[in-house]
């Protein structure tokens, strides 16, 4: 069987061909060398040895010429080409043979020696194997970029921000667009704009690890109109700040979506100087309209007000992300354990979030036996429940367990244990 490689050159075998890839590849990196010998080796013997096989393989895939199949490692005999693939990801990139099998199959046979030179520059900018199979995995092409074209002066521009580390491994194998949009025409363009308003390469890694589409997105289109919209309503650029680094998304949303986040903002009388201004919007402009309906109208249902749904949103956005089966019950617990109005839940809404049974329920046992002694004075305050496991220990248990013993297993038999 004759098998045509690249510029019409003619191979006797799948294996003939396969070893002309490695040779190839061993001539352009040393530090491929050694493993593509032993490879080439075992390729050799597949030639020779293994000819029949390979020729009835070949008959019974039309794929089986052009692309690794997906066997795993133990399965498959040594002529097939996704066992040789995985053999040389392993052994010239060091990574395990399941991630080298998990790359393999993404790997067509006559692109093996970019995909390694690929790979190898990424090893060098601190891609660990679970980064390269993630970026692999979503986004396969990326083993076909030119190295010293594209690949190489991207990574630079990243590392130019100072995304740097395990940041940016962590960052572009989690978001490939950030590795495949142009650097010319939106990577550079978009990190002049953002610096307008971010001022330090500190914030802007910040701002892409909470939304990389800041760069890979048109800013000029999508965030700047945005921008303009909030400093006219007196919006200080800190806070914009805020709400870049944080919320990306909110400035990236569609801008009828936006517009209604923002509208409901300024009904609420949130001061647009303070960072709530940007939390608020935030957490809201990510909240489908209709399920910030359905939320006041749960909290309406048990006796809130709209003033107080909004000075409670206000003071504490992510009351929002509680579910309403946890309100109802945090809500029923507080007025019937600690006899709190509205009121004074609104002054302390961070426990519409907290655990009952973990944090809530475990200091309601403690107080309640230390008010019955006389040993704190009477009537619950948000600072029990606010402050943190070791304060609340120090200031409630270790303090009192001498004189009530009790407390101590009530205590243990939730929060703690």
């Amino acid at each position: 069987m004759t098998i045509l490689g690249p510029k019409g050159k003619r191979y006797q075998s799948l294996g003939e061909r396969f070893a002309a890839v490695v040779t190839s590849n061993s001539s352009n990196s040393a530090m491929f060398r050694l493993p593509c010998a032993a490879v080439r080796r075992q390729l050799q013997v597949t030639a020779t040895l293994g000819h029949s096989r390979t020729a009835a393989a070949a008959a019974s895939s039309p794929h089986f010429l052009g692309f690794v199949k997906p066997y795993s490692v133990s399965s498959v005999g040594a002529d097939d080409p996704s066992s040789l693939t995985t053999s040389l990801l392993t052994r010239s990139c060091g990574i395990s043979d399941h991630a080298a099998l998990s790359i393999s199959m993404k790997v067509p046979l006559d692109a093996l020696d970019k995909a390694l030179s690929v790979l190898a520059v990424l090893k060098d900018y601190g891609f660990g194997e679970a980064h390269l199979v993630r970026l692999v995995d979503r986004h396969p092409p990326v083993l076909s970029m030119g190295v010293e074209k594209t690949l190489k002066p991207k990574l630079e521009f990243y590392r130019g921000i100072s995304l740097v580390g395990t940041a940016l491994p962590e960052i572009l194998s989690g978001s490939p667009r950030l590795l495949t949009s142009s650097l010319e025409k939106r990577l550079l363009p978009n990190v002049e704009l953002l610096k307008l308003i971010l001022k330090t390469n500190e914030n802007i890694v910040d701002a892409l690890k909470h939304e990389p589409r800041l760069m890979t997105l048109d800013i000029r289109t999508k965030v700047l109109p945005k921008v303009d919209a909030l400093r006219a309503y007196g919006v200080p650029d800190d806070v914009i700040l805020v709400l870049l680094t944080r919320y990306g998304y909110a400035l990236l949303i569609d801008t009828s979506r936006f517009n209604e986040a923002f509208d409901e903002i300024k009904k609420m009388g949130i001061c647009p100087k303070k960072t709530t201004f940007a939390h608020a919007l935030g957490v809201l402009a990510l909240l489908p309209k209709k399920i910030w309906q359905e939320k006041v109208e749960n909290l309406r249902e048990l006796g809130w007000s709209q003033n107080h749904i909004l000075e409670a949103f206000a003071r504490f956005p992510y009351i929002v992300r509680a579910s309403t089966e946890n309100i109802r019950k945090t809500l029923k617990f507080v007025e019937e354990k600690l006899a709190w109005t509205p009121e004074n839940t609104v002054k302390y809404p961070t426990v519409l979030l907290m655990s009952l049974e973990k944090r809530m329920m475990p200091r309601f046992a403690v107080l309640s036996i230390l008010m019955h002694k006389g040993l704190i004075k009477p009537g619950f305050t948000g600072y029990h429940f606010l402050t943190s496991s070791k304060n609340f220990q120090m200031a409630f248990v270790t303090k009192y367990q001498d004189k009530a013993p009790e407390i101590v297993e009530a205590y243990q038999r939730s929060e703690i244990g």
